[in-house]
């Protein structure tokens, strides 16, 4: 899927509109997207719904507000709903949801002053419909808007389309901003939600498909596009396991790691993979940490690293595995099977800088580095690493063979041929200890089950970064450790639809 600038976004609204479905029905399915979202988040945190207010412009970002304020109390919680600027200039489709606001009884205050503002300074949850991606200048300091904006930071927010104050077509933060929980957004992302520094102020971010005739599925990768992963690539991931489905139709994953004193490492891995729908998982570690890793994950079986793997679908190399010679000679062993596999951690460093190692391997691979472990393969610092993130992928997935997932917030996907994705999910919570080894697992268990390298590295980083996004909506992101992400997996999958 492509991220567009705001005029790409408006030209696949007109050409919608064109086509037979009208501004209305479009705003309405809009609306029901936000308060589908609003509804998720109040299930887990049911005191955010104590005072909800919706804050709205004259524009169809504020008719898509009017209509969400009006579902929302149609589910229970009372709204009320501020407008910034002048009911005169609604409008046309805004006006009608305006009206249709107030016909069911949802009252709407004009702001004129910065005391009608108040509600804002108490609200639990904030619908933030001021402003859209069509912003064509920052909000002035000083301005009622900018109160608004300023008012809103004690609250959970969720933005319709974008943060209020963002431009859409950059990653520019210039002026007062909304910065939210969680953003709904429209067809297609825009490229705001993908850049730094506008992108950290989104929040978790929702594609929702509004029917929009020019939406278009993943496009071949360019120099000029910014490809993105969204819920909606993935769905034809995972259809309904058929009813005479068993354990060995989901693969058996072996997860090498566990030195000693690391058993939480590939422990994590395990149950990671588990979550994900691997049908058995082994931990193969030394022998002195498995009654650790028996203990910490019930469900997986434990062998040695000589032991033999003959049944073996996949293989996770890397959490917690160690650099001494036991632990080298089971890297090598990993390396030389022709068996699906993802390395990671200490896989990575006893690469000893030779991406080369993994170019050799004659099945499908996945490497997991952050940007430390990236540059050690590619002889560069973590600085030049992220100074060109999207370049780094790419360089190393030519080098290794292999498809690569460049982690990090906003991570990058890339395979050997050059392609690159971004990955829509995650946040700066999530840099725990654990985190990565989290990631392995799931990204092991979709290659056991038979998805490709890319397929598998795509969904993992989606679901891994999602599951820790909607661990944070479910407290604070200062408190997410690893298992919290884990423990958010069946919600990503329902995120994307998957039974």
């Amino acid at each position: 899927m492509k991220a567009v600038s705001p005029a790409e976004a408006r030209e696949r609204d007109a050409a919608t509109i064109e086509a037979g479905t009208s501004g209305i029905v479009l705003m309405e399915r809009a609306a029901s997207a936000v308060a589908l979202e609003v509804a998720r988040v109040l299930r887990h945190r049911p005191e955010l719904g104590a005072r909800i207010v919706a804050l709205a412009g004259t524009g169809n970002n504020g008719g898509d507000g009017f209509e969400a304020a009006r579902l929302i109390r149609r589910f229970g919680p009372n709204v009320e709903t501020l407008l910034i600027g002048n009911p005169d200039r609604l409008t046309p489709d805004a006006a009608r949801m305006f009206g249709g606001l107030c016909a069911s009884g949802g009252g709407v205050t004009v702001v004129a002053t910065e005391r009608t503002l108040e509600p804002l300074r108490s609200a639990t949850l904030v619908v933030d419909a001021l402003f859209g991606t069509g912003l064509s200048r920052p909000i002035a300091s000083g301005s009622l808007a900018a109160a608004a904006v300023d008012g809103c930071r004690g609250a959970f927010v969720v933005a319709v389309d974008i943060p209020s104050g963002i431009g859409g077509g950059s990653g520019v933060l210039d002026g007062p901003h909304v910065v939210a929980d969680l953003t709904v957004t429209f067809g297609l992302p825009k490229i705001a939600h993908v850049l730094l520094p506008a992108a950290g102020a989104c929040g978790r971010l929702v594609v929702a498909d509004i029917g929009l005739v020019a939406d278009i599925g993943l496009l071949p990768s360019d120099a000029g596009s910014l490809e993105v992963v969204t819920a909606r690539d993935l769905r034809p991931l995972f259809p309904r396991r058929p009813a005479d489905a068993h354990k060995g139709t989901y693969g058996r994953l072996v997860v090498f790691g566990g030195a000693r004193g690391m058993a939480g490492a590939p422990s994590l891995a395990a149950r990671a993979a588990l979550r994900a729908g691997a049908g058995l998982v082994t931990v193969a570690a030394p022998e002195a940490v498995r009654d650790v890793v028996h203990a910490l994950v019930p469900e997986a079986t434990t062998v040695a690293f000589d032991d033999d793997l003959g049944s073996a679908s996949a293989l996770a190399v890397g959490p917690g595995l160690g650099t001494t010679d036991a632990a080298r000679q089971a890297f090598e062993r990993c390396l030389s099977r022709e068996t699906p596999a993802v390395f990671d951690a200490d896989a990575l460093n006893l690469a000893q800088g030779d991406p080369r190692l993994f170019a050799a391997r004659k099945a499908p691979t996945v490497l997991t580095p952050h940007p430390g472990e990236a540059g050690r393969l590619l002889g560069k610092t973590a600085g030049d690493v992220n100074a060109d993130r999207l370049e780094s992928a790419r360089l190393l997935a030519s080098r290794s063979g292999a498809v690569v997932i460049l982690k990090g917030f906003r991570s990058i996907v890339a395979d050997p041929a050059g392609r690159t994705v971004t990955i829509l999910a995650g946040n700066p919570g999530m840099a725990k200890g654990g985190s990565g080894d989290v990631l392995t697992g799931i990204v092991g268990a979709f290659l056991a089950r038979g998805l490709s390298a890319w397929d598998a590295a795509t969904a993992a980083a989606w679901l891994h970064g999602t599951a820790g996004d909607l661990a944070r909506e479910a407290g604070h992101e200062e408190a997410i450790v690893a298992s919290d992400v884990i423990a958010a997996l069946p919600d990503a999958f329902a995120a994307i639809g998957t039974r």
